[in-house]
């Protein structure tokens, strides 16, 4: 993987963190598959299939898609089909030359940067590493949960689904109750030893689809794609009852949560945020310990 400084170049539409949260989202493009697909190896199947559904869904951004899991730069679809092709007959090329099959990879480097001087400096990274990095950015230091940030693009990206096909997606916002009195009484590690064990209850509670996150201090949010009011409020009491009787740090504990889901009059993530939160101040104001549902 290359992690290039670039000259001026026809960026694509999207920011990184979208084209990142894209090829997380779908777990399609590997640097391994996109090659694959380049014909560094035979497709099976199955990815055969992904790479079509994967290639419908993003319409025109599909190339501009391939070209960033090689270099990590954002290419516009005006060009980006046209330099994927470019750099398949360079890469064919340069194989014929030495006889080997060179890989999209290294023709794409050499092409982008040696003849087209569109990539200066390019330096060799590997996809793990990178993997990792990103992760870093997007977890929060103290639970391991997604951080804030990460939160705010995850929920506009279960948005722009809603938006374009119509699945559900809903919030739960978790806010631990009377979290001053602990700090006030235990102290201040006692009480991130609290969240810290609150994190992993919501985590358990949680399903693997579901992301969990730090929203900030002693609140938490939970997205939950694919999931409608109703189920959202089931998982909501679940994740209430499971905080209730989980006792972090032995300390007993209990929580608020509101819930809001995707619909026609959500446009940001912020708006769905603050329909969430304003069913747990209702939730706070009304007895504490317990799930309300936005109206």
């Amino acid at each position: 993987m290359m992690n290039p400084t670039v000259a001026p170049l026809p960026f694509c539409g999207e920011s990184k963190s979208d084209r990142l949260d894209s090829r997380l989202e779908d777990g399609v493009l590997t640097l391994d598959l996109v090659g694959a697909f380049a014909g560094d190896r035979p497709l099976t199947e199955a990815e055969a299939a992904l790479f079509e559904d994967f290639k419908k869904r993003r319409d025109g951004e599909f190339f501009s898609d391939l070209l960033y899991a090689i270099t990590h730069t954002c290419f516009q679809p005006a060009v980006a089909e046209g330099l994927w092709t470019e750099i398949l007959r360079h890469k064919i090329k340069l194989s014929q030359a030495v006889q080997r099959n060179v890989g999209v990879a290294v023709a794409a480097l050499d092409y982008l940067s040696n003849l087209k001087g569109q990539l200066n400096s390019p330096t060799l990274m590997g996809e793990s590493l990178v993997a990792n990095i990103a992760q870093l950015a997007l977890r929060d230091g103290l639970t391991r949960l997604f951080n804030h940030t990460a939160c705010l693009e995850r929920i506009a990206v279960e948005l722009r689904i809603y938006q374009r096909y119509g699945r559900a997606a809903s919030l739960l916002m978790v806010d631990v109750d009377d979290f001053k009195r602990i700090n006030d009484q235990y102290g201040h590690q006692a009480g991130d030893r609290v969240l810290v064990a609150l994190g992993a209850i919501i985590g358990s509670a949680s399903r693997g689809s579901d992301i969990c996150c730090r929203y900030g201090g002693d609140e938490f949010a939970v997205i939950l794609p694919a999931t409608d009011t109703r189920e959202a409020g089931l998982l909501a009491e679940r994740l209430r009852e499971k905080a209730e009787h989980g006792s972090p740090e032995g300390r007993p504990v209990t929580v608020s949560i509101g819930v809001a889901s995707c619909r026609k009059d959500t446009s940001t993530a912020q708006a769905l945020v603050g329909r969430a939160d304003a069913a747990l101040y209702r939730a706070k104001r009304t007895g504490k310990n317990r799930v309300v549902i936005s109206e």
